[in-house]
């Protein structure tokens, strides 16, 4: 269905009419992501039950360690952490072959999961690889830095050296189609539907604050470019001035600020927040191309500014009014793991993709899953 779309929407002269195939499209990869979100759901119960689980052992150092065991919790759960092994022995960072062993032999793990083997000299990174395959254990190994890049990796050769060439990855011109036709047809829909929502939101926050309705911010897009977004005020009209007296009761880690009971919040908007209704005015932006009903979230600009080179990546593409790790614990997560999960849907798009975000966003807000 989504290819006959595109065909009446670039050959008009063949008669088919885009009215009446977009929304059969539509609702056929509505269907498709509703699907695979309740095999998703199926498979994880399962998995969460002890079946059908994978043993792993991690070697690394603690913080890397750390790390593998969050994302491990935030997986499906078709991996089960059997046991850690340090990499760092006596001080040196020289894993303990010995330890590694006996840790293999102890938990019967069929996979190991390296991290910071770029930190490894390579005889010691051989004589590991060596002592894993004789178990006939597999061995995975987290990429280091690579792992930020997220592109696809190509292996290449010049001048007699094996090379990691990373291609970024960009939506091609049928796929730039699709999913602006997506953002379109929900975004008129939406602002049609939702107008006497706005207006009775517009109302309850000149009842009680003073102030303007909408709150304009300017925030980094896709490739760096500023634009303003559109939310409904949430909070006291001086709020951007307060955040510098603030700062030292940022609850975050890294460049953004968040406060789990910041003071500059009204009263309405403490509800527009916990429901998500103060971002619904972004509709707009969605409209005027600026964002996408699905992306990474765009930060305002003194947050930008504070980020570093490695976290820009992020800014591949347009940004969006909810994205992947909304639907992995919202404001709850930190934010490398943010960073992680949009360079995530940035590598794995497709329209069915963004259609599960979707749903299973619906599902956080109703939850309120880390709204604050």
């Amino acid at each position: 269905a989504g290819l006959v779309a595109m065909v009446a929407a670039v050959y008009p002269e063949t008669g088919l009419w885009l009215g009446e195939i977009l929304p059969a499209a539509l609702l056929a990869l509505s269907c498709a992501a509703a699907f695979r979100f309740l095999y998703e759901r199926t498979i994880g119960r399962i998995y969460r039950r002890g079946f059908g689980q994978t043993p792993v052992l991690v070697v690394g150092n603690e913080g890397d360690r750390a790390s593998v065991r969050r994302t491990m919790e935030d997986a499906t759960g078709a991996y089960t952490l059997a046991g850690e092994v340090n990499l760092e022995d006596e001080g040196t960072v020289r894993p303990s072959l010995a330890a590694l062993r006996g840790a293999l032999e102890r938990t019967s793990a069929r996979v190991v999961v390296l991290v910071g083997a770029e930190r490894l000299p390579d005889d010691d990174l051989l004589e590991l690889l060596h002592s894993v395959r004789l178990r006939g254990v597999l061995l995975r190994v987290v990429p280091g830095a690579l792992a930020l890049m997220r592109g696809r990796i190509i292996l290449s050769e010049s001048m007699g050296l094996p090379l990691l060439e990373v291609h970024y990855p960009r939506l091609d011109n049928t796929q730039r189609a699709l999913k602006r036709a997506l953002d379109v047809v929900v975004s008129v829909v939406g602002l049609a539907l939702l107008s006497p929502l706005f207006l009775a939101v517009a109302v309850a926050i000149r009842i009680d604050s003073s102030g303007p309705v909408l709150f304009r911010q300017k925030r980094v897009g896709v490739d760096e470019k500023v634009f303003v977004c559109y939310m409904f005020r949430s909070m006291q009209e001086e709020a951007e001035r307060r955040q510098r007296e603030l700062e030292a009761l940022n609850e975050a880690k890294g460049p953004v600020f968040k406060m789990r009971d910041d003071p500059r919040v009204t009263r309405v908007g403490r509800f527009l927040r916990r429901w998500s209704v103060d971002e619904l005015p972004q509709l707009v932006n969605v409209l005027k191309g600026e964002m996408s009903l699905v992306g990474p979230r765009p930060l305002p600009v003194r947050d930008f500014l504070r980020m570093e080179e490695a976290h820009k990546r992020r800014l591949g593409a347009v940004p969006g009014m909810t994205g992947y790790w909304q639907t992995s614990g919202r404001s709850d997560l930190s934010f490398e793991e943010m960073v992680r999960l949009d360079l995530y849907y940035i590598e794995n798009w497709s329209l069915s993709f963004d259609l599960k975000v979707i749903l299973k966003t619906l599902g956080a807000v109703f939850r309120r899953e880390g709204a604050y």
